[in-house]
């Protein structure tokens, strides 16, 4: 049977951090090779600029990347504001190179040139959570959260974290709070339905799973999630149901197809010969 308390969230980290840090990086990247070719001719290391510039950019290979960087974090001529954004790039493509120790050393020494720098402490962050230091992850995401309180989006990601490190009911808070500031994000929603079933609260539980299908009643994770928690609850018929209405709507993934599979079914549709 699947983990009943953190393989939704593994999942759902896994597919977050990857998300959110090509968002990062294409944005650090951008950053980076506009100072560095501003400053070409104070750079007399770099016979040819161009070529050190390109290798800074997401779409070359990580080793690539991590090298232009150093290079350029190396430059004796380069400023803190140069040196941070190496840092960060570098960091990215730590993580990308599944090196989290790497990139939380990066990170961190981005945060010892500028202690309020938020991209650091997310990018820390998700690289705690590879490692599974989760205490450490949260303390960056509080943080973050004593520079920006009103952000949902960090209380989202703390409640993730939270939820991680198996602290059911201070995800709740977070997720509450995220709620309360966005009320109609699905994702929170849903995680905090998770929460509550993580606390064998099934009846809050499917109050947050029939709230987000009233905002979005076609939102296949609703379903996905619902049906994951009907199966760990051994309720199969019910696990069933929701993941074929998941499927119908356009889950036709290998997540699905297994867990159908999993409890005797198929899709929707669909007859074995």
């Amino acid at each position: 049977m699947i983990d009943a308390r953190s393989s939704q969230f593994s999942n759902r980290i896994a597919r977050r951090s990857g998300r959110r840090t090509c968002v990062l990086v294409a944005s650090a990247v951008a950053a980076l090779c506009f100072h560095s070719a501003a400053n070409a001719g104070q750079t007399p290391s770099y016979t040819d600029p161009a070529k050190h510039q390109v290798e800074c950019e997401k779409d070359t290979p990580t080793n690539r990347a991590i090298r232009g960087c150093t290079d350029l974090e190396k430059n004796p001529a380069a400023d803190p504001g140069v040196r941070i954004r190496a840092y960060s790039m570098r960091g990215f493509s730590w993580l990308k190179d599944e090196a989290p120790e790497a990139a939380i050393a990066d990170f961190s020494r981005i945060i010892a040139i500028d202690s309020d720098n938020p991209t650091a402490y997310k990018g820390r962050a998700w690289a705690y959570e590879r490692l599974y230091r989760y205490a450490d992850a949260i303390k960056d995401w509080t943080r973050l959260i004593e520079l920006k309180p009103g952000d949902a989006e960090l209380h989202r990601e703390r409640a993730y974290t939270y939820h991680l490190d198996r602290k059911y009911s201070l995800a709740v808070d977070d997720f509450t709070r995220v709620l309360e500031l966005d009320e109609k994000n699905l994702d929170s929603r849903i995680g905090r339905a998770l929460a509550y079933d993580a606390l064998d609260k099934l009846p809050e539980a499917l109050a947050d799973f029939e709230q987000a299908l009233q905002l979005n009643p076609e939102y296949t994770a609703v379903f996905v999630a619902r049906g994951e928690m009907w199966e760990r609850r051994t309720d199969h018929k019910k696990a069933v149901a929701d993941y074929q209405r998941a499927y119908r709507l356009g889950a036709t993934g290998n997540r699905v197809r297994s867990a159908l599979a999993r409890l005797g079914s198929e899709p929707p549709g669909e007859k074995t010969q």
